[in-house]
């Protein structure tokens, strides 16, 4: 099958970038299924799973794009294709937001918010996280530490709380308070970031909305970190009792970090290897596809009646 995969990005991201990570494993694993891979992005992209479509996404690029079998955005294009396409979204929609029928999420929770009955989980690419004996003693917070939502207020109290060191990484705010245990790591991508997850003992993830995916948790799951988080969107399908504790309440989620110490690294990285890597991300557009090719996902577009990215309190 000939697959382009539409995204304004450069490719391979040099930062963090999780739709930019996941489009990058996505390409790969249909690659290794057997597929033509097209990737459609930016000025200084490259491919090294098929071929390269240049493009600026400014004028009439919408109409230049290759030839393919179906073509995939990961944005809502300018207009609905009149060829099989797939559009996947990753975030959470504003209410009034409007998607075209072959619309599909990232999770199962994702989707029913969204009035959509089709998903795809992410996967990552397990040979980018080599696996390395825990050797330090701090825990984690990975995420945008400048989204409300991502609540790293609350991770940097769990943390102290539970009386393990904890490392931010995903950019420092102005206006948090620096407490001894508590160290700042900025924005991290590639083997700086690599570095800081095969020495965690854990991921502290407690946000404040319904998580669409969230690539952070799998990849600490993967270097065998348990996780400690909050229940909310997509999160009970990606973490469940053997390699973290999900609650809503602070008092349990300091708890849940002291029960975590005693998980298996295996257990968490096995339970990736059998959900959310690459090659099942792959298989599962492959199906999508497929289903595009004879018939529409959705009798008609997508309208979003509540805002999906609000803030969500916690005791």
């Amino acid at each position: 099958m000939k697959i382009a995969i539409a995204h304004p990005a450069v490719f391979p991201v040099q930062g963090y970038g999780g739709t930019e990570r996941a489009i990058w494993w996505l390409a790969k694993g249909l690659a290794e299924r057997g597929h033509s891979v097209t990737l459609c992005g930016l000025p200084g992209s490259s491919n090294p799973f098929g071929a390269l479509h240049v493009t600026d996404f400014s004028g009439d690029w919408f109409a230049r794009l290759p030839k393919a079998d179906v073509h995939h955005f990961f944005f809502t294009p300018p207009a609905e294709p009149n060829a099989p396409y797939l559009v996947t979204i990753e975030g959470n929609a504003k209410a009034g937001e409007v998607f075209y029928p072959n619309t599909v999420f990232v999770s199962a929770n994702h989707a029913e918010r969204h009035g959509g009955k089709y998903f795809a989980y992410n996967g990552i690419d397990l040979a980018d996280y080599p696996l390395q004996p825990r050797d330090k003693p701090y825990w984690i917070f990975l995420a945008k530490a400048s989204w409300r939502v991502k609540n790293v207020r609350g991770a940097i109290r769990i943390a102290r709380k539970a009386g393990v060191p904890l490392d931010v990484v995903g950019g420092g705010i102005k206006g948090l308070p620096r407490f001894r245990g508590t160290r700042w790591r900025g924005m991290q991508g590639g083997l700086s970031k690599l570095a800081i997850l095969q020495g965690a003992r854990g991921l502290i993830f407690p946000v404040l909305w319904h998580e669409p995916f969230g690539i952070a948790v799998i990849e600490a799951l993967a270097l065998g970190a348990p996780v400690v988080a909050t229940p909310f969107g997509s999160l009970p399908e990606l973490v469940n009792k053997h390699v973290g504790v999900l609650a809503k309440s602070e008092a349990e989620l300091i708890a849940g970090v002291r029960a975590c110490a005693q998980i298996p690294q295996e257990v968490c990285r096995q339970w990736v290897e059998q959900r959310f890597t690459h090659h099942h991300m792959a298989a599962a557009y492959e199906s999508l596809y497929q289903k595009v090719q004879s018939q529409k996902l959705h009798a008609a577009p997508l309208k979003i009646a509540h805002d999906q990215g609000s803030m969500i309190p916690y005791s």
